[in-house]
């Protein structure tokens, strides 16, 4: 459809609710990693859930297929068009009021495109937190973070944003409205709607809203950073800490040598020996007072040699500490030929995994592996650096072995191929060979009851 006629189509769009630049919109078709590069003629940028209602009504109609987008930090090219599909961009920035804030049951409701951090500095200012946090904060939008079910940092203490979320709100299917944004935490009225919605990558619907829990920010928070030989000692620690810490750890990170040492194209200076550090966040919920010495007290009662712990001395440190650990996925695309991978596995069979999986690879690539990720929730970012002198083969027949080999194992110590960053367009094919074909059956019935004409985020998941 050119530009006249979705003018045309769309004109009770304020001028201020659209655009056909290009310029403008092809920062939008363009995903993160650069992987991903789609094409169209017209972004939205609805103020109003009655204007995404109208918009969603007449696409229907018209089949005019709709891509959902907040912050357009999908790392699975879930939230950018394809090239030369038809295909609008419906993003989703200027919906992004906090329309409650309810201190007396802890939670807020707000508009999906509310920026993470700015959410989260909004509560601060009230000394409570939001339970997500990631490194992409400063752009990622709600919306974005509820349709991947977003991970993040923090999910060791606050588990999944699914786990969090307590009502929805949904514009769907001939732009009728879903809308239940109670903050009440028990419901057991019938199939809970909103965990379908959670984690459908944009398929099913446009999320316009949630009601989330909240919680009481804590007065302190101290980094321990830990290295080890072995990632069999790395999981001694955190079995350890478990269980004498318990829900005092906020975070609990991986991190291998390599992926530590190409932080030094960022212009970190790296002194680091070991093979596995990991970086620890333990938060003062409870208030206790010296709270360094209460962790130092516990800690010199387990079984590590402390001459490989460091503790953060200020708020500074922690960040410095915080800053090392994000970087790494900017390091990353300085490097040459990096497969990237985003898996769960159980821990009891995770130094398994890594090591059989690294010497595999090793072998038969000559690869480094350059491996980080929230051990606390099984999750490793296992990325696969390649040198395109050693290995002759195109970059494709490349990338698929490599995937073979890393999912199999993922697989076969009893993983998913994907843990936080969602199937998008990278990972269909990978769906497909993973996933029984009784549940990929089940999940197109679902889209097929939501999405009877296919319109919401085509050529993603499914």
């Amino acid at each position: 459809m050119n530009k006249i006629k979705l003018q045309s189509t769309f004109n009770f769009l304020d001028s201020s609710e659209y655009s056909f630049d290009q310029d403008t919109i092809k920062n939008h078709c363009v995903d993160w990693r650069g992987d991903f590069i789609g094409s169209s003629e017209m972004i939205i940028f609805p103020k109003s859930i009655e204007t995404i209602s109208k918009v969603i009504k007449i696409c229907e109609k018209k089949k005019i297929p709709i891509i959902p987008q907040g912050g357009n930090t999908s790392l699975v090219g879930g939230s950018v068009p394809r090239k030369n599909k038809d295909e609008i961009i419906l993003n989703l920035k200027k919906l992004n009021n906090i329309r409650k804030i309810n201190f007396t049951d802890h939670s807020i409701i707000v508009e999906s495109g509310c920026i993470l951090e700015n959410l989260k500095k909004k509560l601060s200012d009230h000394d409570m937190e939001f339970p997500l946090n990631m490194g992409s904060k400063g752009s990622c939008q709600i919306g974005g973070n509820i349709a991947t079910n977003a991970g993040g940092v923090n999910y060791i203490k606050y588990g999944s944003i699914r786990q969090n979320i307590l009502g929805l709100e949904v514009v769907t299917a001939n732009g009728k409205i879903i809308s239940n944004l109670n903050s009440i935490k028990k419901n057991n009225t019938g199939l809970d709607l909103k965990q379908i919605f959670i984690g459908s990558e944009g398929t099913l619907g446009i999320i316009t809203a949630a009601t989330f829990k909240i919680y009481k920010k804590p007065s302190e928070r101290t980094i321990l950073w830990f290295g080890a030989t072995k990632i069999s000692d790395i999981l001694n620690v955190y079995s350890n800490f478990t269980k004498n810490f318990c829900d005092q750890i906020s975070s609990f990170e991986l991190m291998n040598y390599k992926s530590l040492k190409i932080l030094e194209r960022l212009g970190f200076k790296i002194d680091f020996k070991k093979e596995f550090y990991c970086l620890v966040e333990l938060s003062n919920f409870q208030d206790i007072p010296n709270f360094e010495f209460y962790i130092m007290n516990k800690i010199e009662k387990l079984q590590i040699d402390l001459d490989d712990v460091i503790m953060a001395k200020n708020e500074q440190e922690n960040i410095s500490f915080w800053n090392m650990r994000e970087s790494i996925p900017l390091a990353e695309k300085k490097e040459e030929f990096v497969i990237k991978h985003d898996v769960s596995i159980p821990l009891e069979n995770m130094s398994n995994f890594i090591n059989k999986t690294d010497a595999i690879l090793k072998k038969k690539f000559s690869a480094q592996i350059i491996n980080f990720g929230h051990i606390g929730d099984n999750n490793l970012h296992y990325n696969v650096s390649i040198s395109k002198n050693v290995n002759k083969e195109t970059d494709k027949e490349i990338v698929k072995k490599v995937n073979d080999i890393v999912f199999s194992n993922t697989t076969k110590f009893g993983g998913a191929i994907s843990a936080e960053h969602g199937i998008g367009q990278l990972r269909k094919n990978d769906l497909k060979k993973y996933k029984s074909k009784f549940e990929l059956e089940q999940m197109i019935s679902i889209k097929k009851i939501f999405d009877p004409f296919g319109i919401f985020n085509p050529g993603k998941v499914f």
